[in-house]
């Protein structure tokens, strides 16, 4: 079973620092109690494997989960630009979980 996480319009601080996430799904990822992050591998269409890290804050009233580790290099190559979006999924497998990672380019033409 496939679950989407995330589909996102990138904004210049996504593509600038780091990609910005969102709160109602850090379930997905099993953060050991009193951590603040935690790595994980997501395969994107060409079967490239990517090693990013979710992080969130360690004070304050909100987490503000942000993805860094390989985010930066992955925007570099694929070269995406503010408006994209990102699609993040997790499937459940019998043996675990893994995730995916795509990209659906921002189509519409500036007039």
């Amino acid at each position: 079973m496939e679950i989407e996480l995330m589909n996102k319009q990138l904004t210049t601080t996504d593509i600038e620092s780091c990609l910005a996430y969102t709160t109602a799904n850090l379930w997905a990822f099993q953060m050991v109690q009193g951590e603040n992050a935690i790595s994980f591998n997501a395969r994107d269409p060409t079967g490239r494997v990517w090693e990013f890290k979710l992080c969130t804050r360690n004070h304050g009233r909100y987490r503000k989960p942000v993805i860094r580790g390989d985010w930066l290099d992955y925007v570099r190559e694929k070269g995406l630009t503010v408006n994209d979006s990102i699609i993040l999924t997790m499937v459940a497998a019998e043996n675990g979980v893994s995730f995916k990672i795509r990209v659906e380019p921002n189509l519409e033409l500036d007039i």
